[in-house]
């Protein structure tokens, strides 16, 4: 069965993920690539049907394309997009449980809170409590130190293609994770990402918070890395790692070899000297 486009007359045309992760593939079945994660309270756009079982959707924000199986996602009107899809706080443990009656849903770290007032958010089935710590709804202040507190909240995450969380994610989500703490909408991909930003031509001038981009094959960017204090990085390789760069690249401590040839760095984040989230000081 051939897709085909949704008639916005007779048809719900948005949607919000209401389970903590669901998986999007490249393909409209089981036997697809894994691609991209939804994460709780991210709201999307219908683009096409497959049939009862998929859809294909584009998140609001950060562009996520891909297929996903409708009986993960829960679709809304557009009235209620409009009111779920403003810019939202996001969470800042690894994970959380929040409370709604009799209901516990577990949250992982970079989730969306829609409509969040430091103790409760709204869902399509009502407000749910939640007592973490949380971003305001315009994000961090952009601060250099900040970003790599941030970062290390994911040390140690296994490596997982298209996965976007803690417990499984890839380089590319590393890096668009972070700065969307920031609110800074970076695309999925580090081929894409490292179109934006400020150059940073030597490594003697680099700074917390800047991304080293890297590429494995011949001029073919396909890595990238949050760079820390005293020439470390923090970077996906197995898991998320720390490792010693210079202007060769990655050198991998282990091993003792150099996994990554560093190819460009560039700087997004400056320092700032306060920062606001909801319930207790961050760190």
């Amino acid at each position: 069965m051939a897709k085909k486009p949704l008639d916005s007359k007779t048809a719900l045309m948005h949607g919000i993920c209401t389970l903590n992760i669901v998986s999007v593939y490249d393909k409209p079945n089981e036997h697809g690539v894994v691609i991209n994660q939804l994460l709780f309270g991210e709201t999307f756009l219908v683009l096409y049907k497959k049939n009862k079982l998929w859809i294909k959707i584009q998140t609001t924000y950060l562009g996520i394309t891909g297929w996903v199986k409708t009986n993960q996602l829960q679709l809304i009107d557009e009235r209620k997009y409009k009111k779920l899809s403003v810019p939202s706080s996001k969470t800042l443990d690894i994970a959380y449980t929040a409370f709604n009656d009799d209901i516990s849903k577990n949250i992982v770290l970079g989730s969306n809170l829609p409509l969040f007032d430091g103790i409760s958010f709204s869902m399509p089935d009502g407000k749910y409590i939640y007592n973490g710590q949380a971003t305001t709804n315009e994000g961090l202040e952009a601060d250099a130190e900040l970003i790599t507190k941030i970062a290390r909240r994911y040390l140690h995450a296994p490596e997982l293609t298209g996965g976007r969380t803690p417990f499984g994610i890839d380089s590319g989500a590393l890096i668009q994770n972070i700065f969307n703490f920031f609110n800074f909408s970076l695309p999925r991909l580090p081929h894409e990402q490292c179109t934006y930003g400020e150059n940073v031509d030597f490594m003697e001038f680099v700074q917390e918070g800047d991304i080293a981009f890297c590429e494995v094959a011949e001029n073919q960017i396909s890595h990238a890395g949050i760079i820390l204090s005293d020439r470390k990085v923090l970077h996906v390789y197995g898991s998320v790692r720390i490792d010693k760069i210079d202007h060769f690249g990655i050198f991998n401590t282990d091993i003792r070899r150099y996994t990554h040839k560093l190819r460009i760095v560039k700087r997004h984040l400056r320092k700032a000297e306060t920062f606001t989230i909801h319930k207790k000081a961050y760190l």
